[in-house]
């Protein structure tokens, strides 16, 4: 069972990065499942890593997205991805002082970054990359 779905609340409106997004998605979600099916240790901090590794990807993309469109706002947005990934980090390593256990505040961290940030942040780039062109971004 998934830690979080895919919904239509979570599409920005840029196709590029719904797709970035659902990657995370994924990851997340194999971290998560992963642990339910009682995965731990160097498994574990794989799935981890690959969900750092797909998230910073992601934000690389998605700053260099937001500088192609002129988005105002990317100084912020860009802060926000220094901090979440200090924050990723901090849990991840928790997750491997505990022997490749991730606690469950990890879990509510993702979960809320994922949704609040995608819905509420990444929207933001989004509408102005559509406004600013009259369609759907690719």
């Amino acid at each position: 069972m998934p830690l979080m779905n895919w919904t239509p609340e979570l599409d920005i409106g840029v196709e590029a990065m719904n797709h970035e997004h659902r990657q995370i998605l994924d990851a997340m979600n194999d971290v998560f499942d992963a642990d339910a099916a009682g995965v731990s240790g160097p498994a574990m901090m794989a799935k981890i890593g690959k969900l750092a590794d797909v998230t910073t990807r992601h934000f690389v993309d998605e700053e260099r997205f937001m500088d192609q469109v002129g988005f105002p706002g990317r100084e912020a947005h860009k802060s926000m991805h220094a901090k979440l990934l200090t924050d990723f980090g901090r849990h991840a390593k928790a997750a491997e002082a505990a022997g490749g256990k991730p606690s469950r505040e990890f879990f509510q961290f993702l979960m809320l970054w994922l949704s609040a940030h995608i819905k509420h942040i990444d929207r933001k780039y989004g509408d102005h990359a559509n406004a600013a062109t009259g369609a759907r971004a690719a």
